[in-house]
């Protein structure tokens, strides 16, 4: 590192400027963040800018190594290119690791000092905004896992064996647990019923009596006869 680039870098963090802070990093930085990442961060989302954590070896490695990759591989997933990436990283010479090592030590510094700078410059509506969204990402996400496990458990023979442990489950439960289930499903049922009810009748109301259930026709109870006189 030239000492001109390191005297930049002390500079600018002296200066106590968030916005030239950032402005050294991209500049001193530049070569390394070659990686382009598709998920937004919460504050990407809230268009804050925010400083990026510098890139580890090996990940610097792999960036550094992709375009040849790909140049040769256009068709190459990314599970496969990272385990060609983490093959020859294994292969590659002890001196390079180690000072590609000492400048990511330096760059996690630098990172560190501009990090606080960004988060002393953030107004306290900023911060609500940021775990607001983080909050919601992390909601979102638990979503998205649930529904790939309930994907998976409802293919073919995973639906037949999960229905059989649900099944043994519930015989496990003591009477007085499973009576609490049942109330609680009786409660939601009649809640239902209502509130099936009460939608059924405005859509006759608005003259869409094709959305609502045919009602089951009563039968008649035959007339009595009269006793002969």
């Amino acid at each position: 590192m030239s000492s001109m680039t390191q005297l930049c870098r002390i500079s600018n963090l002296a200066i106590g400027s968030y916005k030239s802070a950032v402005q050294a990093r991209i500049s001193c930085l530049k070569p390394i963040q070659l990686c382009s990442y598709t998920k937004k961060s919460a504050e990407e989302k809230l268009g804050i800018e925010r400083p990026k954590r510098p890139l580890t070896p090996f990940f610097k490695f792999m960036t550094q190594m992709r375009p040849a990759l790909l140049a040769k591989n256009p068709g190459i997933t990314s599970k496969e290119a990272i385990s060609w990436s983490s093959k020859h990283w294994q292969q590659l010479d002890v001196e390079t690791k180690s000072q590609m090592t000492k400048e990511y030590e330096k760059d996690l510094e630098d990172y560190k000092k501009i990090k606080a700078i960004y988060e002393s410059s953030l107004t306290d509506d900023q911060k609500a905004d940021i775990q607001r969204v983080k909050e919601e990402m992390a909601e979102a996400k638990e979503k998205r896992k649930l529904k790939a496990s309930r994907k998976d458990i409802f293919k073919g023979k995973q639906m037949k064996e999960y229905q059989e442990k649900i099944k043994v489950e519930w015989q496990k439960l003591p009477e007085s647990e499973k009576a609490k289930f049942e109330k609680q499903a009786m409660e939601l049922m009649q809640k239902y019923r209502k509130e099936l009810d009460a939608w059924e009748l405005k859509m006759v109301s608005l003259g869409r009596s094709d959305l609502v259930r045919a009602k089951p026709l009563r039968e008649k109870k035959p007339a009595s006869t009269k006793k002969a006189q």
